[in-house]
């Protein structure tokens, strides 16, 4: 289909240029700042090193306006002469002005709705830094020392510390993949927006618009197509029935068409793919003619079918048959559509072999750490508009309404602030994110056991999986030890507020794997076993407990450790054994053969391996602890209780993940040791998803710094906090830091952007981002005060008024109504670099 570029199609593409047509173009004005939610302003288009503005999302939360910042409180007189008298000259002030200090004269009717408790939480920690700077330069002139410095830094923990409330808003969702809430809708609806190849509606379009748009289809197709791929569950997962748990159809991401298993790997735990069409040599007039020839067919449990689901009866020679690789499967939505098929296999979480169940939850379950990174930022679009937009090439209107839009700015969030340099020398990372603890990843106790050299040394178990190896009862010398603290670098004396060193710790590894020497110990050990199911072939696990003695008198001459599995596909796997008698540790490998009776596990006795240990035996344990160095979580208290700002939590340990907004904080010293200079506190956080509490002991130094932290463990009162964190995304197509031009990592890898040599471009990379700044554009248009938009000739323009909006449509689609086609394929276009 191609149009005629006569005298009506030209005044169709210039109809935007009148005078009375009404609207802004919004490329014009999309770099201006905006501020959602009345606290953290958002910019959606940059421009770096002077070209024109790209997109690039940021925030930032500035501190709230103090409108009536204090002037003087602490003029003490007599001013005090030493540390004592300037501890009760300090009290003195903060409780003479603690109404002040507190912000209790804020008129909070003057805030947005959304970010009233930040106002004042904000001025509050403005006024106490004031009241602190004051009291400092007079201690300073005082000359009081480290006893004065002592009185100030105590006294200023105390004045801070208090019960904290933060704005709660709330997006409604965090896009759980079991309940059809993950981001995927509002991409479906870009593409079904735009223009489809061949139609009229992309033959309207000026010379090199029609190629941007097929440029924006296939990077927002790529957006969709990862989601599904990877964050989509509408029944959980099952791999042995991944259409069905999935809620969607698997498809090759580049024909659309519907894969099919190959016969041949239907025992194996490795599937591999095809796509399957009707030989198109077997038209009519053949003796062997089919009425289906050249179709594309799929199969099932129940034979062969056309793409819609009709069954049809085809021979495996008339089939041909293309192989595919898994990684260029996706699903197409298709929740409860009759074509799902029964026991369709994917290696979905990617290990290497399909499992028998379903898989762990958080691999699906959703995204409540992008839902907390905007209810933190306070940017919920709840004051947002619904965006009415025409589009004159298709005459089609699209409703974004908000549940459209939050799922957007998720979708957007979720690819992250890492960059690449476009030479490919390294990555960079943009944004300010905090991060307080160590994230509880349920990783499996370490055992490390010493070789006979360096480098030869063993440690157990060898993969990270789950709770695989858990100590769950230690005895050193016959006394039990108690598991809670034998892994912190002091033991703490909570009824004396006194601290001291653990012997037996060792360091910390990896963040939060604290290691300990139990040379010597007896352990009682929780196992994750693996196995093969005899009836199905496929890999089972079940718990299972065993005793380790490391003493110089061991009672048995060796120990069952555990199971590896060393090959998924040819179902082969070790068992584990810490042989005394021998000094050495074994595996002996085990491959499940299919006979009579079932997979039986037959022994290959010419693959067992052997470590050689030290005599006597030194070993070491570690454990990702869930008690982590309170002083890790120092840093984002301080953000919360110092600049009012919001934060989020981890408030279940015991899970992977499960984030949210923190929604209120209260921090308190619960006692205090003169003279060890140790002070015991408690905080407690309420989060989105739940409640969790840190309690742990600070030793200060001298002059009042804390030097060391030992957790303080809660006795059953609160869960632990997890890990806290903050997040600032900057979200960009592209950009330049320094003199390196960068471009999203994650966007190019999922295809979401396009990138190609040119020589002239600075960087020498052109970055094709028509899908991302579509999305921008809208956003921009929702949070900036344009509710109706018209896309014409791919170009954005912005309406306040719904009557100026359909005036504005009114005279398109009269304009559009001249326009006369013909038969043809049109000239191609002479470019692509344009904006929608």
């Amino acid at each position: 289909m191609k149009i005629r570029r006569d005298d009506a199609w030209m005044s169709f593409n210039a109809a935007a240029d009148a005078d009375d047509f009404g609207g802004v173009r919004i490329k014009h004005v999309r770099a201006a700042p905006l501020k959602p939610g009345g606290r953290t302003q958002v910019s959606l288009f940059a421009s770096e090193d002077g070209g024109r503005p790209h997109p690039r999302m940021q925030f930032e939360m500035p501190a709230w306006d103090d409108p009536a910042p204090p002037t003087q409180l602490f003029n003490p007189d007599p001013a005090p002469t030493h540390a004592q008298a300037l501890r009760a000259a300090i009290t003195a002030a903060l409780n003479a002005h603690a109404e002040l200090l507190a912000a209790a004269d804020l008129d909070l009717t003057l805030a947005h709705p959304n970010s009233r408790k930040y106002a004042r939480n904000s001025v509050r920690t403005q006024r106490i830094a004031g009241f602190f700077a004051e009291v400092r330069s007079f201690a300073a002139s005082a000359g009081l020392g480290p006893a004065g410095d002592y009185a100030i830094k105590e006294l200023e923990d105390l004045a801070y510390a208090t019960k904290l409330q933060f704005d709660d808003v709330d997006t409604g969702t965090y896009h759980s993949y079991q309940h059809d809430a993950p981001f995927v809708h509002y991409l479906e609806a870009i593409l079904a927006s735009l223009p489809p190849e061949g139609s009229e509606a992309l033959a309207v379009l000026p010379p090199g618009q029609a190629n941007a748009i097929m440029l924006q289809r296939d990077q927002a197709q790529n957006h969709l197509d990862h989601l599904m791929r990877h964050k989509y569950a509408f029944s959980g997962i099952a791999e042995t029935d991944i259409e069905r748990t999935l809620g969607g159809l698997m498809i090759d991401r580049d024909t659309r068409k519907i894969v099919s298993e190959t016969p041949a790997t239907a025992q194996s735990l490795v599937p591999a793919y095809e796509l399957l069409r009707v030989d198109p040599g077997l038209g009519a007039g053949d003796d062997a003619a089919h009425p289906h020839a050249g179709a594309w067919v799929y199969r099932s449990e129940l034979g062969i079918h056309l793409e819609d689901g009709t069954r049809i009866e085809v021979g495996d020679d008339q089939l041909r048959r293309v192989p595919l690789a898994t990684q260029d499967i996706t699903f197409t939505r298709a929740n409860h559509d009759p074509r799902l098929r029964k026991h369709a296999r994917l290696d979905w979480d990617r290990n290497g072999f399909v499992s028998n169940g379903k898989i762990e939850w958080v691999s699906w379950a959703g995204h409540c750490d992008i839902k907390a990174i905007m209810e933190q930022l306070g940017v919920t679009l709840d004051d947002a508009n619904t965006v009415t937009e025409y589009r004159s090439d298709t005459q089609a209107t699209t409703t974004w309404t908000k549940k459209l839009l939050v799922e957007a700015i998720a979708s957007v969030l979720e690819l992250g602030s890492l960059y690449q340099r476009f030479d490919g020398s390294g990555v960079i990372k943009r944004g300010i994110t905090r991060f307080g603890g160590a994230r509880n990843d349920s990783r499996p106790d370490r055992l490390q056991l010493t070789g006979l050299g360096q480098g030869r040394h063993v440690r157990w178990p060898l993969s990270g999986r789950q709770d695989g190896f858990t100590v769950i009862g230690m005895t050193i010398d016959g006394q039990p030890v108690d598991l809670d603290t034998v892994f912190f670098k002091q033991i703490p004396n909570i009824a004396k507020l006194e601290l001291e060193d653990n012997p037996r710790f060792l360091k910390v590894i990896e963040g939060d794997y604290n290691l300990i020497d139990v040379s010597g110990a007896t352990l009682e050990v929780e196992l994750e076993i693996d196995s093969i199911d005899p009836s199905t072939g496929y890999p089972v696990r079940k718990r299972d407990t065993t005793t380790i003695d490391l003493g110089p008198n061991p009672t048995q001459a060796r120990y069952f450790m555990g199971t590896h599995v060393q090959d998924p596909a040819a179902r082969e796997l070790y068992r584990v054994y810490l042989d005394r008698e021998h000094h050495q540790f074994v595996a002996e490998l085990d491959r499940y053969e299919k006979q009579d009776q079932g997979w039986v596990a037959v022994a290959q006795p010419e693959k067992t391996v052997t470590f050689p240990l030290a005599k006597p035996l030194g070993c070491t344990l570690s454990r990702e602890t869930k008690f982590d160095d309170p002083a890790m979580f120092q840093s984002l208290l301080e953000v919360a209780l110092r600049s009012g700002q919001n934060i989020c939590a981890d408030t279940d340990m015991e899970a992977a993940v499960w984030n949210g907004v923190v929604l209120g904080l209260s921090s308190k010293r619960t006692g205090v040791n003169p003279d060890s200079r140790v002070e015991a506190w408690k905080v407690e956080v309420t989060a989105r998803f739940g409640k969790a509490g840190l309690a742990y002991l600070v030793q200060r130094d001298e002059d009042g710094t804390p030097k060391s932290y030992c957790p303080a463990p809660l006795n059953g009162e609160l869960m632990a906090v997890d890990f806290l964190w903050q997040d600032f995304p900057d979200v960009g197509t592209k950009g330049k830091i320094g003199e390196d031009w960068v471009v999203n990592k994650t966007m190019v890898e999922r295809g979401i952007v396009g990138t190609r040599v040119s020589p002239s471009t600075p960087g020498g990379l052109f970055i094709q981002d028509q899908h991302i700044k579509n999305i921008y554009e809208l956003l921009f248009c929702a949070i900036g005060g344009y509710p109706y938009t018209i896309v014409h000739g791919n170009k954005r323009w912005g309406f306040e008024s719904k009557t100026a909006h359909k005036a504005a449509i009114a005279k398109l689609e009269a304009l559009r109504a001249a326009l006369s086609f013909e038969d043809g394929e049109p000239k191609p276009d002479a470019s692509s670099d344009t904006d929608a």
